[in-house]
């Protein structure tokens, strides 16, 4: 019992220090057809599948020979043919050899009947013998089923190196101690011994031992070298290679080298899809670019699937990343991804994908374009927003009018996972691209995508940039124009249907209430100064068609304005009015009656305002006549002939309370900066400016006094 556990620990690997691989469960079907026990294994680290072979030293101490050459030549001799070797060890009691995840051979021809996949397994193992005989002076001589194994891909490994020897060494091969080794010797060494391949060519054996793994690949089970003259389920275009492998004399025997050169020429047996298929694309590296044409579409169907996602696949997209097969393996690439579940799709295809995209070639780009569709569901919003759509927006701009017309089509697709804003100025800077195809596309894309904008950008972004090409030179541009014109009214009729009749706050709503005070208030200062300005108008034309005919008359102003833009100031003695640098425009004019005088009051030099008049000043003016000065400024005879009536008058609540307070108001405030005042405050402001004018009038009655006497003139 203690010596099946230490066996069973050993088996595991639990004895031997640092082994990193788990040994899993048996392949029970692989038992008794080799040296070897075949085990399922993982990686420890990282969890990778692989195949373990074990030989128990202690059960089979006669063959321990074997077991060690095996080993030896795993660690020794690499081709892409041979099964590959990863890790072993070598104890007193266990060997073990670790390899990649492989199948035996038998499983898959009892599952999978596909003459594709056989033809290329017969080239593969063909490969392999001929890179042993040829290249490395080596015989195999244990080719048989039990000695090939298949990868995820389905593809065929040689393994079986037991008895691999080269003619130099004093015993090539230990021939008589393989599993079933009377039943697949060559009719030389069953006459003789293994010491009789010495003065044959290298390959004899090799050959024989291939034309019988032929027979089973066709015909099932073989038992002895009498079945191998049925050839009926032998293909008819190998039954002539096929007989000379297996000719009894091995002078007439045909080399491996000899059957792969007959099978590749044009009529030969490996003149088959798959094998041109993969024969290309492991040699793609060193083919010339008119050599690289390849047509994959039409034919991948009538693969295997696994030899398509695990072979094919894979060279394809290492020949994209690398150059060599350019934009023309995109396509097939794109139809193998499909058969891949989302991780697998994840993995392989995104990766490629999105380094192809940052690949500045044009016919990648262009083909990455064109195949969008293909793939763009597989893609995620994060993916195409972060790390695709950036180098996509780069072809709007490209030089190529090929490569941008592509581009703007490829939005349409994209357009549902990426940021709508740019939508707009990548489709609208389109439509002025020179070449037409570009400017249709960019009219189609709008109309495509145009439930994406709301009714401003249809407005005033869209609608705009679509009506200019309405009158484009090229037919088909004006047709789509309006085509997509239509489409963006459509929408807008839409957009605008849930729009309110008006804009205007409803007055009974309590939120609109103080607004509307405000709104109130500010009006009624704009409509009491406009008053006061019609007033003062009317009084003075009335005033003038009372005293028609009367000389020195005056009239109303001819022009009365006063500039929003204009700022108040203020004088020295406080009272607000315009500033005196305005134009003309903005004072108070006043004009002679007779524009013929030659006082000048008609130039516009010779303009006044109320403000700058003194009373010499008005009679100066006036030439000594009296007149209705303006509303509110009557003057008798008294108050013209002295300055007590003058001043008296002058102090008086008319041309104090009525006329200045209406000319000065009105003509130097604006009914922009006008105040809404309080019936006190109104009081305050009243009698401020009384006492400012008793100050100005004080001044004058100073001027007055050095005027040497000069007065108006009485009537």
């Amino acid at each position: 019992m203690d010596y099946l556990k230490s066996i069973s620990r050993v088996v595991l690997g639990k004895d031997i220090p640092s082994f990193p691989y788990n040994i899993g469960e048996k392949i029970e079907s692989f038992e008794g057809l080799s040296i070897w026990s075949l085990h399922n294994g993982t990686k420890k680290d990282g969890g990778s599948s692989v195949s373990v072979f074990t030989f128990d030293c202690n059960k089979q101490k006669e063959k321990i020979q074997l077991a060690k050459n095996a080993f030896k030549k795993f660690r020794t001799i690499r081709h892409p043919d041979l099964l590959r070797y990863l890790d072993g060890v070598e104890t007193d009691t266990f060997i073990y050899i670790v390899t990649e995840y492989v199948s035996p051979l038998k499983n898959q021809l009892r599952f999978h009947e596909d003459n594709n996949l056989k033809l290329w397994g017969l080239y593969k193992v063909g490969s392999a013998l001929k890179f042993l005989n040829d290249d490395c002076s080596i015989i195999h001589g244990n080719v048989r089923i039990s000695s090939i194994f298949t990868n995820k891909a389905g593809e065929w490994l040689l393994a079986g190196f037991e008895l691999m020897s080269s003619m130099k060494e004093e015993n090539p091969t230990f021939g008589s101690l393989v599993v079933e080794s009377t039943k697949y010797a060559s009719p030389e060494v069953l006459k003789s011994s293994w010491n009789v391949l010495k003065d044959q060519e290298i390959w004899v054996i090799d050959s024989w031992n291939y034309g019988i793994l032929i027979y089973e690949v066709y015909n099932g089970e073989f038992t002895s070298a009498k079945q191998l003259d049925n050839i009926n389920l032998i293909p008819q275009n190998m039954r002539d290679q096929y007989s000379q492998l297996v000719a009894t004399n091995p002078k007439l025997r045909l080399s491996i080298s000899s059957f792969i050169k007959d099978g590749l020429k044009p009529v030969g047996i490996f003149q088959n899809d798959l094998v041109q298929i993969n024969l290309f694309l492991d040699n793609m590296n060193i083919k010339e670019s008119r050599e690289k044409e390849i047509k994959l579409n039409n034919c991948i169907d009538n693969f295997p699937e696994n030899i398509c996602k695990y072979k094919i696949l894979p060279e394809l997209i290492n020949a994209l990343e690398y150059g060599s097969g350019g934009a023309r393996v995109l396509p097939p690439i794109i139809k193998i991804g499909n058969t891949l579940d989302d991780t697998e799709y994840e993995q392989l295809i995104i990766t490629a994908i999105i380094k192809m995209f940052a690949v500045p070639d044009r016919t990648i780009r262009l083909s990455l374009l064109e195949n969008l569709g293909s793939f763009i569901d597989k893609l995620s919003n994060k993916v195409i927003n972060d790390q695709i759509f950036q180098h996509v927006a780069t072809g709007f701009t490209d030089t190529a009018p090929i490569i941008r017309e592509s581009t703007v089509k490829s939005i349409l697709l994209i357009v549902s996972k990426t940021k709508k804003k740019v939508l707009v100025p990548a489709f609208t800077r389109t439509l002025r691209d020179p070449f037409p195809h570009a400017r249709v596309a960019s009219l189609m894309a709008l109309a495509a995508t145009s439930e994406y904008y709301d009714a401003t950008d249809c407005a005033t972004k869209l609608l705009p940039c679509v009506s200019l090409v309405l009158v484009d030179k090229e037919r088909p541009v004006r047709t789509q124009a309006f085509k997509t014109a239509e489409t963006f009214i459509k929408r807008l009729e839409k957009l605008t249907e849930s729009m309110p009749d008006t804009a205007i706050p409803d007055p009974n709503s309590t939120e609109n209430s103080s607004s509307l005070a405000v709104a109130g208030s500010v009006a009624g200062a704009a409509a009491s100064v406009a008053e006061s300005w019609a007033g003062w108008a009317v009084t003075s034309i009335t005033k003038k068609i009372a005293g028609s005919g009367m000389e020195g008359e005056i009239t109303a102003p001819t022009s009365v304005t006063v500039d929003a833009a204009s700022t108040p100031t203020k004088d020295k003695m406080g009272s607000e009015h315009l500033s005196p640098s305005l134009s003309t425009k903005n004072a108070f004019l006043v004009d002679q009656a007779d524009p013929d005088t030659s006082n000048g009051w008609e130039n516009e030099d010779h303009l006044v305002t109320v403000d700058n008049l003194t009373k010499n000043d008005w009679a100066m003016k006036l030439g000594g006549t009296k007149s209705h000065l303006t509303d509110g400024w009557d003057l008798d005879d008294s108050d013209w002939g002295n300055g007590d009536g003058w001043d008296n008058n002058w102090n008086s609540s008319r041309p104090l309370s009525t006329a200045s307070s209406k000319s000065t108001s009105s003509i130097h405030k604006s009914p922009t900066t006008s105040n809404v005042l309080s019936k006190e405050e109104k009081a305050v402001e009243l009698n401020k400016k009384r006492e400012e004018r008793k100050q100005r009038m004080a001044e004058l009655r100073e001027q007055k006094k050095k005027s040497n006497g000069l007065g108006a003139k009485k009537i």
